[in-house]
């Protein structure tokens, strides 16, 4: 029949293709193995840092490139190289920067396979805690810094990570932050803004991804549940929201797959690989 073929599905993480537990579930696992006899590839595109995405790749089985830092950044899961990156400059770090200790707000940077923060808290120190008993290639390394001036001469910096709670002042913050030219950011968890380098997304990294996969983005399948997503919907064939995914996510969405508490991804790829 005249029925689209998929080559590629690309899922979010968190809210998505793992549960509440941060667990991926037998049912979807199982989902995600028999795709390889349809000849399809699945891959991760993730707010997280690549370690992070890493050690859920090699227990999926992954080879594809992995999408991370929310799209700013593609590694080979099997060569640990960066295969397109896209860092933030270090004229508009600064700035960043300056808006977040303006407002005295908690904030991380990412660069490959570190977080660096000026203060050990939040984010940083459950990472910290998260790595302490993994195995030496799946750690997330952590690093307190003085300054982060110097950081951008040193590394390329993906992401910047920014704790963010509904109050009127994280708002004002964020109409703050969307002001400075050469950056865009949206929310990747209920208390995360992030900030990347302009025109940078999942989408625009799924396009890059395409291209070295040599897959026409109109046969790939992406699922994904909040801001973050948005991009990524839109551009891949078929874009599935979650149904714990935020209204306006659902809206571009194609279709509409169960909660990620219901094997929402696993159930969803064997209905579109079903008609074999």
């Amino acid at each position: 029949g005249s029925e689209p073929m998929f080559k590629l599905i690309v899922s979010d993480m968190d809210g998505t293709l793992l549960n509440d537990q941060k667990k991926v579930s037998e049912n979807t696992k199982l989902a995600i193995c028999q795709l390889e006899g349809h000849q399809a590839k699945f891959t991760l595109a993730t707010g997280r840092i690549y370690p992070a995405a890493k050690i859920y790749a090699a227990d999926l089985g992954i080879t594809t490139p992995l999408i991370c830092c929310n799209g700013a950044v593609i590694i080979d899961p099997l060569t640990d190289e960066v295969l397109y990156g896209s860092p933030i400059s270090k004229a508009v770090g600064l700035e960043v920067i300056k808006v977040c200790e303006a407002y005295g707000i908690y904030y991380h940077l990412y660069d490959k396979d570190t977080i660096y923060s000026t203060r050990m808290e939040k984010a940083i120190a459950y990472y910290e805690d998260f790595s302490k008993n993994l195995p030496e290639a799946y750690k997330i390394r952590t690093q307190i810094i003085e300054s982060a001036k110097g950081l951008f001469d040193e590394t390329e910096i993906y992401k910047i990570g920014i704790y963010y709670d509904n109050t009127e002042r994280a708002l004002e913050m964020r109409k703050t932050l969307e002001k400075i030219s050469g950056v865009s950011g949206f929310k990747s968890l209920d208390t995360m803004f992030d900030v990347l380098a302009k025109d940078t997304n999942k989408g625009t990294a799924l396009l890059h991804l395409c291209e070295l996969l040599n897959i026409p983005i109109r046969e790939v399948v992406a699922f994904g549940d909040n801001e973050n997503d948005l991009e990524m919907l839109q551009a891949a064939g078929y874009g599935i929201a979650m149904e714990n995914a935020e209204d306006f996510v659902k809206e571009v969405a194609d279709h509409v797959a169960d909660s990620n508490e219901a094997d929402g991804v696993g159930r969803a790829i064997g209905d579109l690989f079903k008609r074999v």
